[in-house]
């Protein structure tokens, strides 16, 4: 897929789609018989929240959490710390730094959850995001059987190693004995180093590392897979709101009001994205990397589908969770992953409460 074909499929989808993600996953808090909201507790009528303060990592650019700061005071928070760590580790779950996250791609979800961190997966944001490039010689994932590719550690816990190993496993190719990955320092933008400089042959980008590759004149590669359109990735959710599991089963009522804020700022951002990107880099929001210009941002976001009704999130972890399972990257059974780390009873009742 070349250059002009790429931007020429991405017009054509952004034309023609006005859909494209929808809710994340449940179960957990029923699983621990945590006390549920009635499905026809609306906004006034609902209690206000067992805390005021609520923490969260300060999200990508694909994702709306820069928005649902204006609904946020609404819900009943008015201590509002937005913390700035890389969101894609779960470095704010284990060292108890925040109570949400968005990313939290379903691959990630799934591994540590089977690993034992209390994650519960509460809504979808979108699909899409994801950009694999790779060097020349390399047409399909297929083709990095036997290629050296970059990751920040070799387990299923690394995001990266982890969506690599489900595209392999995709297509047949098996992660563990087929590929020779390499560990560098655990940032993204090390992994996208590695690629530029020839010590790895395939890079995921995320965010606005896709964009500003692009524009890198020292990229030796192309895009190979575009999860935003090529099938089945562009089916599922990429990005999810997810929450400590102990934090939500303590706050249901929290909990849903800041889901709510955030599907709310979702839909805000389905409508004018344009004015998303130029609020995101207005507020001065982290990012890696940060985007320094509204060009940026707006090339993130553009063809991202934004209608959190239009998936499946239960169908999502399992997609993920199987191809996780197939290359025995984990020992949990999809629907485990499924019961361990869902709940979207919250969007369920939210699909009703919020209309477009």
């Amino acid at each position: 897929m070349n250059h002009a074909d790429r931007v020429g499929r991405r017009e054509l989808l952004r034309r023609s789609l006005a859909v494209g993600a929808t809710i994340a996953a449940g179960g957990v808090l029923a699983a621990c018989e945590q006390p549920r909201l009635p499905a026809e507790s609306a906004g006034a009528s609902l209690p206000p929240p067992e805390t005021a303060t609520v923490r969260w990592v300060s999200p990508p650019p694909c994702d709306p959490l820069w928005i649902a700061k204006d609904y946020l005071p609404q819900e009943g928070f008015t201590d509002l710390q937005i913390v700035k760590i890389t969101p894609t580790t779960t470095e704010w779950l284990t060292a108890d730094k925040a109570d949400f996250s968005t990313g939290g791609y379903p691959s990630l979800i799934a591994s540590n959850v089977d690993a034992g961190l209390p994650l519960v997966t509460l809504a979808g944001i979108h699909p899409g995001c994801f950009e694999l490039f790779a060097t020349p010689g390399i047409a399909s994932v297929r083709d990095l059987r036997g290629k050296t590719i970059a990751v920040n550690a070799k387990n299923v816990s690394d995001q990266f190693y982890g969506f690599f190993s489900i595209l392999l496993a995709y297509v047949g190719v098996d992660p563990r004995t087929e590929v020779n990955f390499i560990e560098v320092t655990p940032d993204s933008a090390a992994l996208r180093d590695a690629f530029i400089d020839g010590r790895s042959q395939a890079f995921i980008a995320s965010g606005a590392f896709g964009p500003l590759l692009r524009r890198n004149p020292k990229n030796p590669g192309k895009v190979i897979l575009d999860t935003t359109m090529d099938k089945p990735w562009s089916q599922y959710y990429c990005c999810n709101l997810v929450a400590n599991r102990d934090w939500a089963r303590k706050n249901p009522i929290a909990t849903k009001r800041f889901t709510r804020a955030i599907l709310r700022a979702t839909d805000d951002v389905a409508k004018d994205k344009p004015r998303a990107a130029r609020e995101y880099v207005a507020r001065g929001f982290y990012a890696t990397p940060a985007p320094t210009d509204e060009d940026i941002t707006n090339e993130v976001i553009r063809d991202l589908s934004y209608d959190w009704r239009e998936f499946d999130p239960e169908e999502t972890l399992r997609f993920f969770a199987l191809r996780l399972a197939d290359p025995k990257l984990i020992k949990s059974t999809p629907q485990q992953i499924i019961a361990q780390s869902s709940d979207f009873a919250y969007t369920r009742q939210l699909r009703t409460e919020l209309k477009q």
